[in-house]
């Protein structure tokens, strides 16, 4: 990103024990890997590394998507590969738990069995990590065989939940509250997108609909204050991205200064950092930290009660989560 972190800040953002929990693994495919599966077809990085790259639309992103990365995933065997270098990564950044994503109907497209894909990328766990697998699914997909696969994925042992993502301004239609309510009643703990791109009652709609407790950037709510109130209220937790956010120039976003993770943090809202897709970004956590304080101005005591949030959050038991929560208070009084 264009700035230049202060000397010391590197250590400061690896000596925090981070979550990371909006992570599509799809989207985190190392180029290193995509090089070796097709040799001499990609011979650079996408132009959407370069600092000032902000894509035009969501649909380009999407576009860039297809041209690049949907081609890899084709068998359960190339998400563990990914999988294992994508958390190895998480892992030297000091990121204790990870929630990533897969989307779901690979599973239909590839004939690959769903179940086998949540397998291969827990099994690609270093020592020392946390990592929990979500399904995600597009506004449209409840058809055909993916449809078969989405009803058959409640019942996975291996899947933490579900997450909505994709097109926003597609329809919400009416099988995802129904999909989401059976993956509850199944144990599932669920998620959705929602206000990277559409306005704050598309995000009431959403939490209304879905009865999620976590939204994926849920960046519009700043725009009404009952809204806020009520996340705050509600212990609602939103998944934020800010280098993805300004990349995609969600909802106009221009500069990182102007990220509302600033106000709702402020207003008490329990907000988390995340890279979201890193290949198109050319993004890794820690870099996302470090806009947060370089770019969006928050100070050292603040990054500590955002990477809190994410503990707090994090679907592990009170016992799990308690040493890492001791680690961020011995920061938090540390002589600066």
């Amino acid at each position: 990103m264009p700035y230049t972190p202060s000397p010391e800040l590197p250590a400061f953002l690896q000596s925090l024990p981070k979550t990371e929990t909006h992570l599509h693994l799809e989207g985190a495919l190392p180029f290193e890997l995509l090089q070796a599966a097709f040799p001499g077809r990609f011979p650079a990085p996408p132009p959407s590394w370069a600092d000032d790259f902000r894509f035009p639309s969501f649909n380009h992103f999407m576009e860039l998507f297809a041209a690049w990365c949907a081609d890899y995933f084709v068998s359960a065997e190339r998400y563990h590969e990914c999988a294992r270098v994508v958390l190895g990564n998480c892992a030297r950044q000091n990121v204790r738990y990870v929630e990533t994503s897969f989307h779901l109907p690979v599973a239909a497209w590839t004939g690959t069995p769903g179940r086998d894909i949540c397998r291969a990328i827990l099994s690609a766990t270093p020592p020392g990590l946390e990592v929990r697998v979500f399904a995600g699914m597009c506004h449209n997909d409840y058809t055909g065989a993916v449809r078969e696969v989405i009803d058959d994925a409640v019942g996975w042992p291996e899947l933490t939940g579900l997450d909505l993502h994709g097109w926003e301004d597609l329809p919400l239609e009416p099988w995802t509250a129904e999909v989401w309510a059976r993956a509850r009643a199944a144990g599932k703990f669920n998620k959705a997108h929602a206000g990277e791109f559409m306005p704050a009652d598309y995000v009431a709609r959403t939490l209304d609909e879905l009865k999620v407790t976590r939204l994926q950037h849920g960046n519009a709510a700043v725009d009404d204050p009952a809204l806020v109130a009520r996340l705050v209220r509600e212990g609602i937790g939103l998944d934020m991205c800010p280098i993805s956010n300004l990349k995609l120039q969600a909802r106009g976003l221009r500069s990182l200064r102007e990220h509302p993770i600033r106000r709702l943090f402020d207003a008490g809202v329990r907000v988390t950092v995340n890279s979201d897709d890193p290949f198109f970004f050319g993004n890794t956590l820690t870099e996302d930290y470090a806009a947060l304080v370089e770019g969006v101005g928050f100070s050292r005591r603040e990054v500590i009660q955002v990477v809190r949030n994410g503990w707090e959050l994090a679907l592990l038991p009170a016992e799990q989560k308690a040493p890492h929560l001791a680690a961020l208070n011995r920061l938090e009084t540390a002589p600066s």
